[in-house]
């Protein structure tokens, strides 16, 4: 804890915890005076990065955390703002700058200096009475990107938000002078459905069907980050052999995500046969997740307190191997196709320095050469994963880092189920958890039910997914902050675009990204 709290220890007005305030992390809270020079002082720590921004409505004030990442977990800084304005962070670190926007949108608070935000999150018709998690901006914003400037001999052209059929809506400006890609907005709110404002409210066990589908391609991920946060807010664990059931499904879910990702990409650069190859693959891991979790996609495998079914062993060491070898077989024909390597090679182009900047997480984050993963605790402390990167920055090492996550997500597979999976959950101390509650049939948990904040983490297959609680005294959620890997890469897309790119790399570079649209809009 020292290590990290140090470079705050001079700043004065500060109050250190780690068992009363957020549970999973440390918790500074932090005065309003001081925030600037605290954020500075963790900017400038090595080996801590922002990993998110939030605001809750906590009477009287509004409290804006910080989420800091570390070598050794998280810190939490809590700041209440009382004036209706905060300094600009994203100054100092860029990568609050979506955050600073979000917050603002839905909780009136904003970077006192004025600065132009973008509309990130709520469609241009919220009108006073649309729901948000706070107050209305007194002065809502009137365009729906931030003011840029088009020069010269280049224009807009504008792309989306329907694009074709089964692809999200997503609405591109693309600045060009021809061909060529000079810059590039994004529209993500068409996907908006006020997730974190329907979950106020719930028990935690009725607001884990909501947020599974926050970001259904990462249902087992960000369902496994929301049950950590409940479980460290009430101070309990899941058994052991429940822990190995949830990283047994969230390694499938990498898999098959990361076939989809090779299968969009042959269709982005036309090579039918390569997709097809890579579409049966994707076929075959998806009906062995289904075989062995008893759905396509794993919703409903991860529960608060534990995992509602134990994967079927025998049908994984029958079944995974034969999927597992299409994949590898798509992927080797696809590595000595030249037609398939020179449109990935020297393709949306990001740095080390881009990644660390705009806080990007993972294959995105580890393709630039940055070895940061968040499977580092539970059972992940019983069988480490091997963090793979490459360092080229482009399509083609982002579609080597996938390739090589799949190769390990197989073994780790292997490992988990030889040391025993099971289903079953620790009962939640809180109303409704026991037999006649809303949480469910487990036996009734005689813990004292009680308020509390937790944060929960996981590596979803586009990285580091935060989710933070806060629950009342009956154990029903306040506030719940769900924040999956989408919302950080999306920054890089543009800069990744911007690298000497023509229009028929977009989709490429899109596909080389896997992100979702609802995942950043929820």
């Amino acid at each position: 804890m020292n290590g990290v709290v140090g470079p705050l220890a001079g700043l004065g007005g500060l109050e250190i915890s780690d068992s009363g305030a957020t549970r999973g992390a440390v918790t500074v809270r932090i005065l309003e005076e001081t925030l600037e020079a605290a954020t500075r002082a963790l900017a400038g720590t090595p080996g801590a990065r922002l990993a998110d921004m939030f605001a809750a409505n906590d009477s009287p004030a509004t409290t804006l955390r910080l989420v800091w990442a570390h070598d050794r977990g998280y810190l939490v800084t809590e700041t209440e703002i009382e004036t209706g304005q905060y300094p600009a962070l994203s100054d100092i670190v860029p990568a609050a700058f979506v955050e600073e926007c979000e917050i603002y949108e839905q909780f009136g608070i904003g970077p006192a200096d004025g600065q132009p935000l973008n509309r990130v999150m709520l469609p241009p018709h919220a009108a006073a009475d649309f729901p948000r998690l706070g107050h209305r901006p007194a002065q809502p914003l009137d365009g729906a990107q931030a003011r840029h400037t088009v020069e010269g001999q280049a224009f807009e052209f504008p792309f989306g938000p329907v694009r074709q059929v089964g692809v999200e809506s997503l609405y591109y400006g693309l600045v060009t002078s021809g061909e060529e890609v000079v810059d590039l907005y994004l529209f993500t709110w068409h996907k908006h459905r006020g997730v974190e404002w329907r979950l106020r409210g719930k028990t935690p066990r009725d607001a884990a069907f909501f947020v599974e589908r926050a970001e259904g391609l990462s249902a087992v991920a960000v369902g496994w980050a929301f049950a950590a946060a409940v479980e460290a807010a009430l101070g309990i664990a899941p058994p052991p052999a429940a822990a190995r059931t949830r990283a047994v499904a969230l390694e499938l879910e990498r898999l098959y995500n990361h076939a989809a990702a090779m299968a969009a990409l042959c269709q982005a650069t036309g090579l039918s046969v390569g997709q097809a190859a890579a579409e049966i693959a994707l076929e075959r891991l998806l009906r062995v997740n289904a075989a062995a979790f008893g759905h396509r996609y794993l919703f409903g495998v991860v529960e608060p307190g534990g995992v509602s079914r134990a994967p079927e062993a025998d049908v994984l060491r029958r079944e995974l191997p034969g999927a597992y070898g299409e994949l590898r077989r798509a992927a080797d024909a696809l590595l000595i196709t030249n037609s398939f390597l020179d449109r990935l090679e020297a393709c949306g182009i990001l740095t080390a320095e881009q990644a660390h900047r705009l806080g990007l997480v993972g294959p995105v984050a580890r393709a630039t050469g940055l070895a940061m993963d968040a499977r580092r605790a539970g059972p992940y402390d019983e069988v480490p994963a091997t963090v793979v990167t490459a360092d080229g920055g482009d399509v083609l090492a982002r579609f080597n880092v996938m390739i090589g996550e799949a190769a390990e997500s197989v073994r780790l597979i292997s490992a988990f189920v030889d040391a025993g999976t099971g289903e079953g959950r620790t009962p939640l101390p809180v109303k409704g958890d026991g037999p006649g509650g809303t949480g469910g049939g487990s036996p009734p948990c005689t813990a004292k039910a009680g308020g509390g904040t937790g944060l929960g983490w996981a590596e979803s297959p586009r990285g580091e997914v935060l989710v933070w609680v806060a629950l009342d005294s009956g154990g029903r959620i306040t506030r719940a902050r769900v924040r999956p890997g989408s919302v950080r890469n999306w920054r890089g897309f543009d800069d990744a675009c911007r690298s000497q790119n023509v229009f028929t790399d977009i989709p490429i570079i899109e596909a080389s990204f896997w992100l979702t649209v609802a995942g950043v809009a929820r």
